[in-house]
Formats: structure tokens, C-alpha cells, sequence
């Protein structure tokens, strides 16, 4: 049951998202943010009730992870690093290129075998393909759209875009110009505009967003399998982060799955410092 936070004037607490729209705060949703992350139910539920009880009217989606991240610090750091995973994204930098590898990696762990950055000709002109995603002798185009900025949505431009690189291909196709694509996809960070999402199902366009599909978006493929970038380490600098990045590390994961020496070897950051960066992997994947 969602409980609901009223004012003085009788109406109900309103939350300023990113993008400017208002909402109604609603305790459930700190609450169960932090039981994803890893937080027990009692955790959970204290950090929700301090959380409500500091905010007011017109409070800030920032303000409020800003006060459930201090919280969550103070008794399990780890968790607190899972409960940032969109602040981590946003970290991978203003360069589109880590995200795109960023999500090429994430495929392979669903069992696509990817390509990035391909050049391929279409029936009217070459294009830069940022993921070529092969699975089961199917192969998807995927165009990867990055924000650093919280509350920008993907809109119906990107989607037109995405899907006409799409309609050249596969004419270039029956030319026999290229391989065959079956079906383009969009993968980006942030949400989806309603146009955009509108025009994808129509057209037979994959979209993968922040909680887009509903309950399949971004997060959810992060999440389910622990696929979580390495800018999620509150340990890790931004010299390391390029060092690891240049190496072709960049999930969490691929510092768990390595010994100390062969990193070290790999990226050339110091032992020292790459046992802490391991140590904090190790939690955060749990």
C-alpha cells in the first residue's frame, strides 16, 4: 500500500523531477529503490521514513537521492553505490563511445555477439553503426544515444533518425550492398518520449530505455545480472576510469573476474590501488 504524504493545505507533497514535471511523493518508491539495491526490508523502510520526514513541498528528485545516499553511506556503502546506478551512467562521460561500449558489453552477457562502430554501406550512403548485435543468426542495427544530463528525454527526431539508417540498410540489402538486419534498435539512458515510443511500435522499433520496456528497460538488464558499470565504484578516479576504459573494462564485473596481476598488467594502474577498486567490486556485486 503506497502511503500518501499530504501538507497543510490538505493537497498532496508534489516531487520536482529533472526535466521539471511534478509528481506525488510516494515512501514506496525510496523503499523499494533500496531493497533492489541490496538493503534489507528494515533498512528500507527506516531510510524511507527519515527521507519523508526531511521533505517538503516541491523537494528535489536530487534532494531526495542526495538524503537517501547519505543515509544508506552511513550503514552499508555498497548498497549505496548500487542505489546511484543512473548517477553512474551518467558518469561514463560526455563521450558516446564508452556508453555504446558500454552497452555492447551488456549484450554479450545476454548472449549476442556484437561489433562497434561499423562502417556499412546502405542503398544511398555508408553509415557508422554504433552495435552490430548478432544472436540466434539474427542481426540487429543498434543505435545508441547517450545523455549526461538528467531529465533529457530521447524524442521522436532520434527515433526517425534510428529508423531510416534501418530503411537504408535493408534496401542496400536487397542490393546486395550489406548483410541483413533484422530489426533496429535504440538504446539509450534516459526515458523515451511518448511520440518516440508511439512511432517505435508502429514501425517494429526495439527501444530500451531507463524503465523502458516496463520492467525490461536499461536498469532492469543492469540489474538482473549484476552488469553494473565501473564509474558505480566510489573508489575509482577519473585516471583510472580512462586507464580501465582504454582496456576494454567496463563493468564491475570484469574487475571481479581478474586477479590483481593481470589487471595491473592490463591497465597500469598501481596494485595498491587496484586492490581497493576489486574489494569494492566484490561488494557491490555481492
Amino acid at each position: 500500500m503506497i502511503s500518501r504524504v499530504f501538507v497543510k493545505n490538505g493537497s498532496f507533497m508534489k516531487v520536482v523531477k529533472a526535466s521539471g514535471e511534478t509528481e506525488e511523493f510516494k515512501e514506496g518508491k525510496i523503499k523499494g529503490t533500496c531493497l533492489r539495491a541490496g538493503a534489507s526490508r528494515e533498512l528500507a523502510e527506516r531510510i524511507a521514513r527519515e527521507v519523508k520526514r526531511n521533505s517538503y513541498d516541491g523537494v528535489s528528485t536530487r534532494e531526495i537521492l542526495r538524503m537517501t545516499l547519505r543515509l544508506l553511506k552511513k550503514e552499508m556503502p555498497h548498497v549505496a553505490s548500487r542505489y546511484d546506478l543512473k548517477g553512474s551512467i551518467f558518469r561514463l562521460g560526455p563521450a558516446g563511445f564508452t556508453f555504446e561500449h558500454f552497452v555492447g558489453e551488456i549484450l554479450k552477457e545476454y548472449g549476442f555477439s556484437t561489433k562497434l562502430n561499423s562502417l556499412i554501406r546502405g542503398a544511398c550512403v555508408r553509415h557508422e553503426i554504433d552495435v552490430v548485435a548478432t544472436r540466434e543468426d539474427k542481426n540487429h542495427m543498434i543505435e545508441c544515444k547517450y545523455h549526461n544530463l538528467p531529465g533529457t528525454y530521447t524524442g521522436l527526431k532520434v527515433a526517425l533518425y534510428t529508423y531510416a539508417r534501418f530503411a537504408d540498410l535493408r534496401d542496400g540489402w536487397k542490393r546486395g550492398l550489406c548483410q541483413k538486419f533484422d530489426q533496429p534498435w535504440l538504446v539509450c539512458n534516459t526515458k523515451f518520449s511518448r511520440d518516440a515510443t508511439q512511432y517505435a511500435r508502429h514501425k517494429g522499433l526495439k527501444l530500451i530505455g531507463w524503465k523502458y520496456p516496463y520492467m525490461q528497460g536499461l536498469e532492469a538488464m543492469i540489474e538482473k545480472k549484476k552488469l553494473y558499470p565501473i564509474t558505480i565504484l566510489r573508489s575509482l578516479d577519473r585516471r583510472s576510469q580512462i586507464k580501465l576504459s582504454n582496456a576494454g573494462l567496463v563493468l564491475v564485473v570484469d574487475l571481479v573476474r581478474r586477479n590483481v596481476e593481470e589487471l595491473n598488467e592490463m591497465t597500469g594502474i598501481r596494485t595498491k590501488k587496484l586492490k581497493i577498486l576489486v574489494r569494492d567490486a566484490k561488494r557491490i556485486c555481492g
